[in-house]
């Protein structure tokens, strides 16, 4: 840089010595040097389609700068629907942001964002979408493009690794593909995912949504939960579901925090459980249980 910038101060200061000589102006030369030059483009707004993959994974996506990039190169997101806020969720003043224990009329307006979400991504993919490996998010417009009348919201799945929480790029897109069968170990202390072919205590079903409108905390208002989880687990193993109690155990998961409960965040983890010290190699899936301790 320290070049370029004695040229041009050589530069000004030959023009000045010129000037100062008297020199005149060629002929057609009206000395106004940027009179005719055109004006830079204008910020053309990114319109986003269902399908893109992204490396953004802010919660805010700007309609300026959030560009897609081509699924088979390294991204974070894939945009799985793009919808409309309408009603009282259209009126608010500012994008319905998720916040921890959100009430009123921002919590309504992501829960049925996060619900329609969910409809569109599990068609999206083809099967349910939800999974121990993936995430579901919805991505708002910025302040000032909320203000502008842009009301839209995007559904977004991220890939996460379990074990640590973190996530995960991508170079293949999600439309049609499934997660193959996941082992686990539950300890005391963690929940990992695991290799089938080495001994484990759990297996992920599936995912089921929160039966009550209130966070369980005793068993009475467990139950239901441990109901849907074996609604999931027989047809999984191949058993009547009346049978999964004698089978086998259950476990449930709750895939978000609590904070977002109101929110919309209901959805529960399901996974075959066969207790702290009982351990079993291979998927049971569709073995009728004969594999399980």
């Amino acid at each position: 840089m320290t070049g370029r910038r004695k040229i041009v101060i050589a530069t000004v200061a030959l023009m000045a010595a010129v000037g100062l000589a008297g020199c005149g102006l060629p002929a057609g030369v009206d000395g106004e040097l940027t009179n005719a030059w055109a004006a830079p483009p204008a910020p053309q707004l990114v319109e986003a389609k269902v399908g893109d993959c992204r490396v953004n994974r802010s919660e805010q996506a700007s309609p300026i700068a959030d560009l897609a990039v081509d699924c088979t190169k390294s991204h974070y997101r894939e945009v799985v629907y793009i919808g409309t806020f309408t009603g009282e969720s259209a009126g608010l003043s500012r994008p319905p942001r998720l916040t921890p224990n959100a009430t009123g009329k921002e919590a309504t307006a992501q829960a049925e964002a996060y619900k329609e979400c969910g409809k569109q991504a599990s068609a999206y993919v083809g099967h349910p979408w939800g999974t121990v490996h993936l995430s579901l998010e919805v991505v708002l417009p910025t302040d000032a493009a909320w203000q502008a009348g842009r009301k839209w919201f995007r559904c977004e799945l991220q890939e996460i690794d379990w074990n640590s929480g973190d996530e995960k790029a991508r170079t293949a897109s999600l439309k049609g593909f499934s997660f193959p069968v996941t082992c686990m170990n539950f300890t005391s202390e963690e929940a990992l995912v695991v290799d089938c072919a080495k001994r484990h205590n759990g297996e992920f079903v599936g995912v089921y949504q929160a039966p009550g409108s209130i966070v369980p905390k005793t068993d009475a208002q467990w139950n239901p939960y441990h109901a849907k989880c074996r609604a999931l687990v027989g047809p999984y193993l191949g058993v009547a579901v009346s049978r999964v109690r004698y089978v086998t155990g259950t476990y449930s998961w709750f895939m978000q925090d609590n904070d977002y409960w109101s929110s919309g965040r209901q959805d529960i983890l399901c996974f075959i459980w066969t207790g702290d010290k009982k351990y079993m190699t291979g998927s049971a899936k569709g073995k009728g249980g004969r594999n399980l301790p």
